[in-house]
């Protein structure tokens, strides 16, 4: 359960969300590099095709991008109060993109040309989307001038959840990378949470406490997308 109105350093619970996210990254090492990939490709009686070195190392280099981006996030970013069902339910997400992507892409053989390398600059163009709109909204709030207003300016005057296009983006990318059609599965999954369950359960708590400033920015701006949607 997400709780908006408390505040807490959170440092156990967050300390627990770094060490499960650097498991399942550890575990996306062996999938590429350390022949779990063909173990588990040969468990589901899959052809194993040897896959493509390159693209191995560019899923992991993002895995690990990916993680560093969202440090700030975890540590500095994040005041309310983080339960402990969303200290583990995170890292659980994250390993569907750690874990599952690296699988999606161990097995395919196509070297890696330009649809890859998009989908890499699909990844840093959604991770550095995410952080700046969570460093804007940071420092927005720091100031005490703004207290008690809604953030609606800087990259929050193209989307009302401009960070979660952002994560779109990056997931997308990954999905890019692997060369693999179940990877839409993924985006498509992750598109349905954000846009019919955690940005409802969000906006409610926001018109509720931003009142009529909300309803005006709902009005402007849209909710995921962009100018679409």
């Amino acid at each position: 359960m997400i709780t908006y109105e408390k505040y807490s350093k959170n440092l156990w619970q967050k300390a627990l969300i770094i060490l499960l996210e650097l498991i399942t990254i550890g575990i996306s090492y062996y999938i590429l590099f350390n022949n779990l990939g063909e173990a588990i490709i040969n468990l589901l009686h899959i052809p194993y095709t040897g896959g493509n070195h390159l693209r191995h190392s560019l899923l992991f280099t993002a895995n690990i991008i990916i993680f560093l981006a969202y440090l700030p996030t975890i540590l500095i970013f994040v005041k309310r109060k983080i339960s402990w069902e969303e200290a583990f339910s995170v890292p659980l997400a994250f390993a569907l993109y750690y874990i599952g992507f690296s699988l999606l892409g161990y097995n395919t053989l196509s070297d890696v040309s330009l649809i890859d390398w998009l989908g890499a600059a699909l990844v840093i163009t959604g991770l550095s989307l995410h952080l700046t709109a969570e460093w804007q909204r940071y420092k927005f709030k720091q100031n005490p001038q703004n207290q008690g207003k809604l953030m609606t300016t800087g990259l929050w005057s193209l989307s009302r959840h401009i960070n979660y296009f952002g994560d779109l983006l990056w997931v997308s990318g990954m999905a890019m990378i692997t060369r693999n059609w179940w990877s839409v599965i993924i985006v498509l999954f992750l598109f349905v949470f954000f846009y019919f369950f955690n940005i409802p359960v969000q906006e409610k708590y926001l018109q509720q406490k931003y009142s009529e400033e909300f309803t005006r920015y709902k009005k402007n701006v849209k909710a995921l997308i962009p100018w679409i949607l």
